[in-house]
């Protein structure tokens, strides 16, 4: 089983964001799920990382080639790709030309995904995954850790969207909302159970 994780490039705010991080990480490992991201090692996806190293689980990370985050990162001369300096053994590095390809390919590797706190990066991700559910490209599950609230405003959207008619009452059945990343893991591994 793989599940792709969409989340931050940025710590956030509230430090419950890189501790939900960590633990999904973890988690994941510890239920045998190979774990995909967007292969950076800072903000949460950096905390995501360790929590699966941590958890002695398997790891690939989907990187744009050349991409070395935002300007005043880059200018700073932090290396924000996972080169995986510990040498964890269950870790690969996928670089590919851009952003565009990037997303393809974690949505072709993988086999449901979940989107923790983040930004815009991660609303494009995530409303990608979504639309290949509704245009039937895959059926595939989309969890939605609301840590906090952190999407309450996301999932109120949904909500006017079906009552505007602008998606349909199924349009949205994939989705699996917790604010506990063990419930939002068990939900989504149920999920292949059940259907």
């Amino acid at each position: 089983m793989k599940i792709a994780v969409y989340l931050g490039s940025r710590p956030g705010r509230d430090p419950v964001y890189m501790d939900a991080a960590y633990e999904i990480g973890k988690y994941l490992a510890g239920r045998g799920v190979h774990v995909i991201y967007g292969g950076a090692s800072v903000g949460t996806m950096g905390a995501l990382a360790h929590g699966v190293m941590d958890g002695n689980g398997k790891l690939t990370g989907v990187f744009p080639r050349g991409f070395r985050g935002r300007k005043e990162v880059a200018e700073s001369g932090v290396e924000v790709r996972n080169l995986n300096p510990s040498g964890f053994s269950g870790y690969d590095l996928i670089e590919t030309p851009d952003f565009d390809v990037r997303i393809r390919t974690m949505e072709a590797m993988s086999d449901g995904c979940i989107i923790l706190p983040g930004g815009t990066g991660t609303m494009h991700e995530f409303f990608s995954y979504c639309e290949c559910n509704v245009l039937g490209n895959f059926r595939k599950p989309v969890g939605v850790l609301n840590i906090a609230g952190y999407y309450d405003n996301l999932l109120n959207f949904f909500s006017s969207m079906e009552a505007g008619k602008f998606i349909g009452e199924k349009d949205a059945d994939y989705l699996i909302v917790s604010p506990s990343p063990r419930e939002l893991v068990d939900r989504i591994l149920d999920y292949f159970t059940i259907s």
